[in-house]
């Protein structure tokens, strides 16, 4: 009885020797789990990926970077950035850095007319760093002052619509056109052939000239200006921001944007600026490439 007795104890022995194992080895890991996680949060939060509780009392001005092509899709990116920015306390104003070649011209109003909302809610400082031509320009007119670096590409006020005629080259391969259309102008552009006459005729009066006008118009309107007087600078030239004809007119004030966030920091004890619109993907952050091409006015889904 005593022998089994013994044997008793030196199992429990046993099975406590091996819960004792197990929960240092079960502390262990999870002491190491904690340490992983706060070092992961550390390189979310130095990359921007999330944001840093400490400092939330801050107040935040939120960084639009527009520098891409204006599409639809990218405008809608944008408005969705800013839309959440709106709501929070924390977030005491918009900075709008904008090096952009254009694009659609549908998408350039909506952003325009929706910074002018934003704006009547919280500030928008606007500068344009190194380029804001054709949409880009109609979106960076939105808001006054237009603050330049003095080297900036400025204006490119026009509209443009690409056609590419690839008739000989068809021939070549032994590719012919063939379709069905119900209407005279229904198909006024072929790839495979020039425009004929008619066809530009009725395209310039029925697209670019209203889309020309609609451009000039709203630029006129956010500037305080008269359609005659923007006009005078919508041939499509480009100018250099510091050029002395455009003072005034498509730009105010020339400036660097250290000066920018220095005169907002001086409108708060305690400021952060936090870039909104880069992209992410993974723990590092991929910066967006500029196009250079200055005639992007277009809308490729309509104009092309």
């Amino acid at each position: 009885m005593e022998e089994n007795i013994d044997v008793v104890k030196e199992e429990l022995k046993e099975v406590k020797r091996r819960l004792f194992n197990t929960t240092l080895k079960t502390a262990m890991i999870m002491v190491l789990f904690l340490v992983e996680l706060f070092v992961i949060g550390k390189i979310l939060i130095q990359s921007g990926i999330v944001p840093n509780p400490g400092k939330e009392n801050k107040n935040n001005i939120a960084v639009l970077n527009i520098n891409k092509e204006i599409t639809i899709g990218y405008v809608d990116t944008l408005m969705n950035k800013i839309d959440k920015e709106l709501s929070k306390k924390t977030t005491k104003e918009f900075l709008v850095i904008i090096n952009s070649p254009g694009g659609s011209p549908s998408a350039s109003d909506e952003l325009s007319e929706y910074l002018k909302f934003v704006n009547d809610k919280k500030k928008v400082t606007v500068y344009v760093e190194a380029m804001a031509a054709s949409g880009a320009y109609y979106i960076a007119s939105a808001i006054k002052p237009l603050n330049a670096n003095k080297n900036a590409i400025i204006g490119s006020i026009g509209v443009i619509m690409p056609h590419y005629n690839l008739g000989d080259l068809a021939k070549k391969l032994g590719v012919q056109e063939d379709y069905l259309a119900a209407g005279k102008y229904k198909k006024p552009i072929s790839y495979f052939k020039p425009l004929d006459k008619e066809n530009k005729e009725y395209l310039k009066d029925n697209l670019l000239m209203p889309t020309y006008k609609n451009f000039i118009q709203s630029v006129a309107d956010n500037r305080g200006l008269s359609f005659k007087e923007v006009e005078k600078f919508a041939d499509g030239r480009i100018y250099i921001a510091n050029d002395p004809k455009i003072k005034g007119i498509l730009v105010d004030n020339l400036t660097n944007l250290y000066k920018i966030k220095e005169k907002i920091k001086e409108r708060y004890k305690d400021v952060s600026f936090t870039d909104i619109t880069t992209e992410k993907k993974g723990l590092f952050p991929i910066e967006s490439k500029i196009n250079l091409n200055l005639n992007t006015l277009t809308d490729s889904s309509i104009l092309k």
